[in-house]
């Protein structure tokens, strides 16, 4: 069972992120719905972004890595 406590809350990690900031931009889809699928949707969204799960386990995040998984 998902925490309740963190739906609908920002991602920790959104103030550095170049793809929160609009500084990395994922062709094809808006900054908008990233930020909605992943970012402004609590753990939810958080523990299927490819960018939180580097940081939470503590491994460098690549410059160009996005919330999607890399093939």
């Amino acid at each position: 069972m998902i925490s309740q406590r963190h739906l609908g809350k920002l991602c920790p990690y959104a103030k550095d992120c170049p793809v929160y900031q609009e500084e990395l931009k994922i062709e094809k889809v808006s900054s908008f719905l990233i930020k909605n699928v992943f970012c402004n949707r609590g753990y939810k969204g958080w523990k299927n972004c490819e960018r939180f799960n580097l940081a939470e386990e503590g491994r460098e995040i690549p410059a160009t890595a996005t919330p999607y998984k890399q093939k």
